[in-house]
């Protein structure tokens, strides 16, 4: 028998091995060697390089036909050694295959890293790449062979409408990517959520259900869906939540969205909607505020428009009025702790508990300061102490005091300061009827135009300017009014000592007189007495430089009028 043997081939450990290139006539075209050809004598071969083999064994494989092989063919193998070049494969072909370390996998490999994945005599399955036997050569890939394994995979999968599970391997523009039996796939941020997902770095890393949705093996092609998924739980969920809905329904959802005008809470396959004025009886700015994305609630059903698709929820109906029991926890009188939530031009709202609160107006923040704004008492998030003032449950509305909290300073003045007690003090304010003087820190007192000189005064302003310092004496001080009514004329000589009902001819005097144009305006919140002085004159501010060209009969016969003086008169001359 005649042996031709090819180039020699390094096995593992440095031996050698002949590769057989022995052809057989039909291989070399049909004929048999021609008469008288001397055969050539085969070349010996040493038992040293083929310590495994037996002649049988040659000849076994001598007598095998050779397996035709071209590109595209999956073929299984059997690794015949590892060197530099790649891993040599016996495919049952004329020449042995070789793949390559780069197309092991999709990560470059090292030869120290093949040859601890893969050993002599392990099968393998490869892929075709190139036949080349000319040059006796046969290039395989592992890669690919997986890589149509997996395609294989797929279409199966795609056929079935499967879902299955893929790890996130990194984010891309426009998505994500992952790998599917070795096969990369696109993850479109659309289909990431059935929402808009704008962050889509949470994902990376996390494996995810999907579907695929498009399959195109000659673009080499992979979509992938997670929202497919989700879709379909969302449908089978709303089937069964949509048979439950109906009104005072009460449920348990999940908070998937928060915008200015409320909060959308899915209920199982179907989102609702709660309206701020629902999420809470206390005070807030914004709903994120009250919740956050993710967060489990408790919410009714108010109504449900079928028509067009609507879910209105309420979170505050599954909770207890603050208003219930409010007149048997709180009396007028109480004193009371709360948090400023808010200022107005008006005053400040302090909430007592969660969604009950009360109003303290500017005029009982101070029993002396004209408080002209809320924040120059206190500001938002202070703890602040109050007294309540007046109670409305009807209405919802509760009614605070802060200066009620400390002691009325006019209740002390009327024993500091009898009739008759010379003061000295500066002038903080000027009418067409008279001098507004400070008596003490955040007290004042008015000096009526009759009572500014020893000769008569026509406008305040040609004597005084605001800021100067003049001294007078106490004419009289109603606590109850908060009003102060003095003389420099007096303090200067002029008219008699003052009595108890000398305050009358002046009409008391409080500062806020001068604000409200004598209109019976209260100073710092308290009570005008029915039918109280009026300072309206019509008169020009004595500050303008206009002429007072009001009687001083007629302003004293209006105050005498007004608290009864000279009524006996009246009434004598009526009976005569």
């Amino acid at each position: 028998m005649r042996l031709a043997c090819g180039p020699r081939a390094t096995r593992p450990g440095g031996q050698e091995f002949m590769e057989d290139n022995t052809q057989t006539p039909a291989q070399q075209g049909g004929t048999q060697p021609t008469t008288g050809t001397t055969p050539s004598t085969p070349t010996p071969v040493e038992e040293r390089e083929y310590p495994a083999m037996t002649m049988e064994d040659i000849l076994a494989s001598e007598a095998q036909e050779p397996q035709n092989v071209s590109r595209g063919d999956i073929v299984d193998g059997t690794i015949v050694f590892i060197g530099q070049e790649g891993i040599a494969v016996d495919i049952g072909a004329k020449v042995e295959g070789i793949i390559p370390l780069n197309q092991l996998g999709d990560e470059p490999v090292t030869l120290e890293q093949a040859q601890e994945m893969y050993k002599s005599g392990e099968q393998i399955e490869a892929y075709v790449v190139r036949v080349d036997l000319p040059n006796s050569q046969i290039v395989l890939s592992k890669k690919r062979a997986d890589q149509d394994k997996g395609w294989r995979v797929l279409e199966k999968m795609q056929e079935a409408e499967e879902a299955f599970e893929v790890e996130v391997l990194e984010k891309v523009r426009g998505g994500l990517v992952a790998q599917v039996e070795g096969i990369r796939a696109f993850l479109p941020a659309s289909q990431v959520d059935t929402r808009r997902v704008n962050d889509l770095d949470p994902y990376v890393g996390k494996p995810l259900m999907v579907k695929l949705i498009e399959l195109n093996r000659k673009r080499n092609r992979v979509i992938i869906s997670h929202r497919a998924i989700l879709e379909a739980q969302k449908a089978q969920a709303r089937e069964a939540t949509v048979g439950q809905l109906e009104s005072g329904a009460q449920f348990e959802g999940e908070v998937v969205e928060i915008t200015d005008f409320g909060v959308f809470v899915n209920l199982g396959g179907i989102d609702g909607l709660v309206h701020r004025s629902e999420l809470t009886y206390g005070r807030f700015n914004h709903p994120r505020d009250v919740v956050k994305v993710g967060d489990k609630v408790q919410v009714q059903v108010m109504d449900v428009d079928n028509d067009r698709e609507r879910i209105n929820l309420s979170m505050k109906a599954l909770t207890q009025d603050p208003w219930e029991g409010a007149t048997d926890r709180y009396s007028i009188g109480q004193k009371v702790t709360g948090k400023v939530t808010n200022l107005t031009n008006f005053g400040a709202f302090v909430e007592l508990e969660s969604g009950l609160e009360g109003l303290v107006h500017v005029s009982e923040m101070s029993w002396t300061k004209r408080v002209r704004h809320p924040n120059e008492v206190m500001k938002e998030g202070d703890e602040v102490e109050a007294v309540i003032l007046r109670i409305d449950p009807k209405d919802r509305r509760i009614s605070l005091g802060i200066r009620q909290t400390t002691d009325d300073p006019w209740s002390a003045l009327p024993d500091r300061y009898p009739p008759g007690t010379p003061v000295k003090g500066k002038i903080t304010g000027m009418t067409d009827f008279g001098v507004f003087m400070e008596i003490e820190e955040g007290i004042e007192g008015l000096i009526h135009i009759s009572e500014l000189d020893l000769n008569r005064v026509n406008n305040p302003a040609d004597l005084f300017k605001k800021g100067d310092e003049i001294e007078a004496v106490i004419l009289n001080i109603d606590p109850v009014e908060q009003r102060a009514s003095l003389s420099r004329r007096r303090f200067l000589g002029g008219g008699a000592a003052p009595t108890q009902r000398d305050y009358v001819s002046q009409g008391g005097g409080a500062r806020s007189d001068r604000y409200s144009g004598g209109q019976g305006g209260q100073r710092g919140g308290g009570r005008r007495r029915e039918g109280g002085a009026d300072y309206a004159y019509n008169a020009k501010d004595a500050q303008q430089g206009g002429k007072i060209s009001t009687k001083l009969g007629d302003v004293y016969a209006d105050l005498f009028a007004q608290f009864g003086l000279g009524g006996d008169k009246k009434t004598e001359e009526e009976q005569g």
